[in-house]
């Protein structure tokens, strides 16, 4: 035997060692891996049985409740020109500038059945008829969500915004069963299933005018309830598969440039569909 050679039971040895460490090394990888895994998804949306509530809020700001103040402290409120606030048991969003203002939920869903009411509450009325209040789903970020949009003439519209460019998937109609007016509440209702979205107004299912093979939704006149595109057929589902979860988030937009206006939303409740 040479200085550098070791004894066959020596050289076994070793290789023993230097398989159980690799083992070890392998397994310790597995249990890390593991461990990330369950951290990214421990804040996931699960699924949940069909009329499961899922999550509701009043926006009651019970000094004396300190379950009152945890639920309003998940959503988004700042002051200024455009402003979110929880006042008296009720989410206002202020618009004083060009542009649009939203509350965004910070919890996330997946399939939903979400509602909530609103009302416009404060501004000029030519204002309020070009004035848009948003119940947004599956939102991701300022450049990715779905938006379902109600006007203040009764006119109802349903985008996506998908890494900041916009896709209307169902144009501007009136809903007749939409009220209008200072003070006039609207329930908004988004069932998301999946690829499915299907909307309403005041229980009311509201016929689209997908795209289909054209190259934009199009309806024959505001009031007409005749689509034009997807050969000429509507539809009470849309089917996108964009987004698969995201938070929901409550929005105020100055449409045709309309500004100085206040909008309401209460009585928010989203449970499983």
């Amino acid at each position: 035997m040479t200085a550098q050679t070791l004894p066959r039971k020596a050289r076994s040895t070793l290789w023993r060692v230097t398989i159980s460490a690799l083992i070890g090394a392998i397994a310790l990888l597995g249990a890390l891996n593991a461990i990330l895994i369950a951290l990214r998804n421990a804040d996931q949306p699960t699924a949940a049985p069909s009329g499961t509530l899922l999550y509701v809020s009043t926006f009651d700001d019970d000094p004396e409740s300190a379950m009152d103040d945890s639920f309003n402290a998940q959503w988004a409120q700042y002051a200024g020109q455009d402003s979110a606030t929880i006042e008296d048991g009720i989410l206002y969003l202020s618009i004083g500038s060009v542009g649009g203002v939203f509350s965004d939920l910070d919890q996330l869903f997946a399939d939903l059945d979400a509602e909530v009411l609103t009302s416009w509450e404060r501004g000029d009325p030519e204002v309020i008829a070009a004035a848009e209040v948003s119940l947004m789903f599956r939102y991701q970020d300022v450049g990715n969500f779905y938006a379902f949009k109600l006007r203040g003439d009764g006119a109802y519209r349903v985008e996506r915004l998908h890494d900041g460019a916009l896709e209307v998937l169902s144009e501007w109609q009136i809903a007749p069963q939409a009220l209008s007016g200072l003070g006039a509440f609207n329930r908004l209702r988004v069932v998301a299933q999946g690829d499915q979205l299907r909307f309403f107004i005041n229980d009311t299912a509201l016929q689209l005018c997908p795209k289909g093979a054209d190259r934009r939704s199009t309806w024959n006149g505001l009031r007409s309830g005749e689509c034009l595109s997807n050969n000429r057929q509507t539809a009470e589902v849309l089917i996108d598969s964009a987004f698969k979860t995201g938070k929901i988030a409550l929005g105020a937009v100055a449409g045709q440039g309309a500004t100085g206006f206040r909008v309401a939303f209460d009585n928010l409740i989203v449970r499983a569909p």
